[in-house]
C-alpha cells in the first residue's frame, strides 16, 4: 500500500468545472466526482434535486502524495472564497492494483 493524503471537496456543482481544472492543473489529474448532493453548509440547506444544479453540490475525491498537496491546497484555498463549499484533508493507503 502507498501513503497519500485523501482530498474531499464540496463546491457547488456549477462550480464543478473550475474545480476540476484548479486539480488538473495542480495534482496528478486522478479523481472521483459526485454530483446531485444535498446537504447543509454556509449557503443554507441544498436539496440537490434542482433542474439544472442550481440547488446541488457536486464532491471530488482526489489523492495524491504529500508533495504535491501543498500546491493544491492553496489553489482549492482560493477557489473556495469565491465559490463556498469545504475540503477535508486526511492521511490514507492507497491499495494499488
Amino acid at each position: 500500500m502507498q501513503p497519500v493524503k485523501r482530498i474531499e471537496i464540496v463546491v457547488p456543482e456549477h462550480a464543478l468545472r473550475d474545480l476540476l481544472a484548479v486539480i488538473s492543473r495542480s495534482s496528478p489529474g486522478d479523481y472521483t466526482v459526485f454530483r446531485g448532493l444535498g446537504g447543509r453548509g454556509d449557503r443554507g440547506i441544498q436539496s440537490g434535486d434542482g433542474v439544472v444544479g442550481e440547488f446541488s453540490n457536486a464532491a471530488v475525491l482526489v489523492a495524491c502524495d504529500e508533495a504535491q498537496t501543498g500546491a493544491l491546497l492553496e489553489d482549492l484555498r482560493a477557489l473556495l472564497r469565491q465559490f463556498g463549499g469545504m475540503c477535508l484533508v486526511s492521511d490514507a493507503n492507497w491499495l494499488k492494483h
